[in-house]
């Protein structure tokens, strides 16, 4: 549930039960778990209860878990493809994760638009002039207690990808222009035929 979680957006217990692949009493349980633990927060959305990640502190914890946790074994199809969608691109709370992700934090760091990154430490961004930040029509950062620049550790690519509000920025940009669209049942980004299209033309994603 709480990977669930990881895609940013607040779900009903329903559907983190059927996440889970558990019952909506054993979901229900596990939640006020979770809530009194303060990993979880919940708020009201008329006559639903939606539950969130409370931090981006305790989404930090979840990606370092992940880093160092074997993988599960996939036992159906399902589970592959989902696995696969995850690998290529995925939100990481507010920001992307897998390896457009990282491809993406390769060209701002080669191209001298942020400083090189370190898991889990602050960057600098030297300059918006460049053609994936002008496409997605970022000139600036919102302001905010976060980093404007900080490096994720990345579990499926092993190296860091780029958080803080600049990720964050990128991230809803692209969906908001429809280069990536979200899935209905895991946190997996799908590119966009349109967003292949433009990733490939500015030397960030491989053609089709």
């Amino acid at each position: 549930m709480l990977l669930r979680l990881m895609d940013g957006r607040a779900h009903t217990a329903g559907d983190l039960a059927r996440s889970a692949g558990v019952s909506a009493s054993a979901a229900s349980a596990h939640l006020r778990h979770l809530v009194d633990a303060g990993l979880i927060a919940v708020t009201i959305a008329g006559r639903r209860r939606l539950h969130l990640l409370a931090s981006t502190e305790v989404a930090n914890a979840i990606e370092a878990l992940a880093m160092v946790s074997p993988l599960l074994p996939v036992e159906n199809l399902r589970q592959a493809r989902t696995g696969s969608r995850l690998q290529v691109a995925r939100a990481c709370y507010s920001h992307l994760g897998g390896r457009l992700a990282v491809a993406i934090t390769g060209v701002l760091v080669s191209d001298g638009v942020i400083t090189a990154l370190l898991p889990r430490a602050s960057g600098e961004i030297r300059s918006f002039d460049h053609p994936l930040l002008r496409s997605l029509g970022i000139s600036r950062v919102a302001t905010g207690s976060a980093p404007a620049v900080r490096g994720c550790p990345d579990w499926t690519e092993g190296t860091p990808h780029l958080a803080g509000r600049l990720g964050s920025a990128v991230m809803a940009a692209m969906l908001e222009q429809g280069w990536l669209n979200r899935r209905p049942r895991d946190r997996a980004l799908a590119i966009t035929d349109a967003g292949a299209t433009r990733l490939a033309g500015l030397g960030v994603w491989p053609a089709a």
